[in-house]
């Protein structure tokens, strides 16, 4: 287990009880169906609203640091935001869902995993499709420059491959406009 388990335990619990949907995304979702690699942190897609990120935040343990006015305004404009849990100095980045072209979709698809290096039990993570289509978007937002973001991205072609829904990768490529960009990684 990663020093971060607790943390998530404790921080799903807070998502849980203010009736949040998750999943996990990020370099923990392309590890999982990738290449592994290492992170610090952990990018968690969460469907908030104004009424459900209050609750969250009255919830989230004292052994967190976070910034509520932040995650307010991050809300408001689209933007992720980060809670650290202190004991282990581990971050999470939160994503509001509706801030992405596939974001609630991607929570609708989200499957769960078991003994993960965060959670013995399930934990829910978006697929590989999902992943994958967000590495592609991260990576042309980032101007494709990114090494890292490109080798998630062929570790889970190499990993994954022939198992891949290409019907759904087809459609959300288009809407992500990054067709191009799934050629070259399935080529």
């Amino acid at each position: 287990m990663t020093p971060g388990a607790e943390g998530y335990a404790l921080l799903r619990g807070a998502l849980e009880e203010a009736g949040i949907r998750f999943a996990i995304g990020g370099s923990w979702a392309s590890t999982a169906f990738g290449e592994p690699r290492f992170t610090n942190d952990v990018d968690i897609l969460a469907d908030f609203s104004e009424e459900n990120l209050e609750a969250f935040l009255d919830r989230l343990p004292d052994s967190f640091v976070v910034a509520p006015d932040e995650a307010r305004r991050s809300l408001r404009l689209g933007r992720p935001f980060n809670v650290i849990y202190i004991p282990a100095a581990f971050k999470f980045d939160l994503f509001p869902s509706a801030a992405y072209p596939l974001g609630r979709e991607e929570l609708e698809r989200a499957i769960s995993l078991t003994n993960t290096e965060l959670s013995v039990g399930a934990a829910p993570f978006v697929t590989p499709e999902d992943i994958l289509l967000a590495k592609l978007h991260w990576y042309r937002a980032g101007g494709e420059v990114s090494e890292v973001q490109w080798r998630d991205i062929k570790g889970i072609v190499r990993t994954r491959g022939q198992n891949l829904d290409a019907e759904y990768l087809k459609t959300a490529a288009e809407k992500l406009s990054v067709t191009d960009l799934l050629a070259k990684a399935l080529g």
